[in-house]
C-alpha cells in the first residue's frame, strides 16, 4: 500500500503533523496530575520515553522493509489473522477519534454552548474532518501547517499573560520531589506514557508516505521532543496558577488558568483562546485517526478509503455521544479503563510481537536461501 499522488507528504509536514497531534488535547485536557507539583518532571520523563517510542516505531517499519502497520500485520500473521488484527486497529483508531470529539464537545458545553445538544457539537466538528480526509493526506498536512502557528502562539501568549497578570506563583512548584519518585511513576504509567506519546502508533500508517523515509526517525523524535516541551510548559503554567490540586479544581486546568488573566484592566476572559487550541488540536487528531482507520479498511477490503468516509463518518460522532453518560464517566473511562484494555496492548504489546515474528520470518528465510545457495554450489 504505497502512497501516491495526494497521499505523499514532506518531512516538514510529517514533523508538524506529529507535533500538533501530540499537543492536541494533552495541553488542555491534561493527564498525570497525580505527580502534583512534580507534574512537569513527570511530563519531561514521559517526553524522553515518547522519543524512544516514536524512534522504535520507525525502527520497526525499517526492519520490516518499509511496510506500514497493516502490511506488517498481514506479513506477520497471514491473511486471515492479519485481517482480523487490521480490523482491530481500525476500530481502535475510530474509537480514539470518537473520544477526542467527545473531549471537544464537553469543553464546548462547559464554556460557550451550555444549551446546545452534544449531538450538534460533535456532528459540526466531524463535517470538516470528513471533507479534509476526503481531499487526502497532503491536504491534511497543509491544513496542519496553517493551524500550527496559532496553536503555538496562543499557548505562549497565555503563559505570558498569566505572568504579567501576576497569577503565576512558582512557589506552587516547590518542594521538588517532596514525596520521591512514587507519584511521578504513578503519573507516567500508564497515563502519560500512552497519552499522547503511545498514540503516535497511528503514524506507523503514515510514516511510509513521506518523501525521504530514511530521515523519518529523527524527524519524529524531534517532533515528539518539541511537543513534549510545550506540554511541559503548559503544565508549569497550570500548577503555578492553580496550585497542586488540579484534579479537584477543574477538568480543564489550562482553560481555568486562562480565566485568571486580567491585564491592563481590559484583557480578560482569554479562555476562548484555549478553546481554540482544543478545537484545532481535536480537528487534527481526529483527522489523523480517521484517515488511518479508513486506510485499514481500504487495505483489508481492497476498496478505496473514500468510499467509507460517509458511513464511518456518521458512526464516529454517534459513538462519541454513546461512549459515556456524562463528563465524569467519560474521563474515568479514558484514564482508568482505556489505557489497560486498549492502549498498552495495541501501542506496545502487538508492535513488540510484530518485531519478533518478523525477525523470525526473516531469519528463517535467510537460512532457507542460504541452504539453497549451498546446494547449488555443490
Amino acid at each position: 500500500m504505497k502512497a501516491n499522488g495526494n497521499e505523499k507528504i514532506s518531512l516538514w509536514q510529517l514533523f508538524i503533523l506529529i507535533m500538533v497531534f501530540a499537543i492536541g488535547t494533552a495541553v488542555v485536557v491534561g493527564a498525570g496530575e497525580e505527580a502534583k507539583q512534580d507534574y512537569w518532571i513527570a511530563e519531561l520523563i514521559a517526553t524522553a520515553m515518547g522519543v524512544i517510542i516514536v524512534w522504535s516505531y520507525y525502527q520497526l517499519i525499517s526492519f520490516a522493509d518499509q511496510k506500514n502497520l497493516y502490511e506488517m500485520l498481514f506479513f506477520a500473521f497471514g491473511k486471515i489473522l492479519g485481517s482480523f488484527m487490521c480490523i482491530l486497529y481500525t476500530i481502535y483508531f475510530f474509537y480514539i477519534a470518537s473520544r477526542n470529539i467527545r473531549d471537544f464537545g464537553e469543553l464546548m458545553k462547559i464554556t460557550i454552548l451550555p444549551i446546545t445538544p452534544m449531538e450538534v457539537i460533535v456532528i459540526a466538528m466531524m463535517i470538516p474532518v470528513l471533507y479534509t480526509v476526503y481531499l487526502g493526506l497532503e491536504v491534511l498536512a497543509r491544513v496542519t501547517e496553517v493551524i500550527s502557528p496559532y496553536i503555538f502562539g496562543i499557548l505562549i501568549i497565555v503563559g505570558l499573560f498569566l505572568f504579567f497578570s501576576g497569577e503565576l506563583h512558582f512557589t506552587h512548584l516547590l518542594p521538588i520531589l517532596a514525596e520521591g519518585f512514587g507519584p511521578i511513576f504513578e503519573a507516567i504509567f500508564p497515563t502519560l506514557l500512552t497519552f499522547p506519546y503511545g498514540e503516535v502508533i497511528v503514524f506507523t500508517v503514515i510514516m511510509t508516505a513521506t518523501t525521504k523515509f530514511s530521515h523519518v526517525g529523527r524527524v519524529g523524535a524531534a517532533a515528539v521532543a518539541v511537543s513534549g516541551l510545550l506540554i511541559t510548559y503548559a503544565n508549569i503554567i497550570q500548577v503555578a496558577a492553580l496550585g497542586v490540586d488540579l484534579k479537584t479544581r477543574t477538568l480543564f486546568p489550562l482553560m481555568t488558568a486562562a480565566r485568571e488573566i486580567l491585564l491592563l484592566d481590559f484583557i480578560e476572559r482569554v479562555d476562548i483562546l484555549v478553546v481554540f487550541i482544543l478545537m484545532c488540536g481535536v480537528f487534527i487528531k481526529v483527522s489523523v485517526f480517521f484517515y488511518a482507520g479508513l486506510k485499514g479498511l481500504e487495505y483489508v477490503f481492497s476498496i478505496p478509503f473514500k468510499k467509507y468516509i460517509i458511513p464511518i463518518g456518521m458512526l464516529v460522532p454517534f459513538f462519541a455521544v454513546l461512549n459515556s453518560v456524562n463528563i465524569v464517566e467519560h474521563f474515568e473511562e479514558g484514564l482508568v479503563l482505556v489505557p489497560y484494555v486498549m492502549h498498552i496492548p495495541l501501542q506496545f504489546g502487538i508492535p513488540i510481537l510484530l518485531f519478533f515474528i518478523i525477525w523470525m520470518k526473516k531469519r528463517k528465510k535467510k537460512s532457507v536461501s542460504g541452504g539453497s545457495q549451498h546446494e547449488e554450489s555443490i
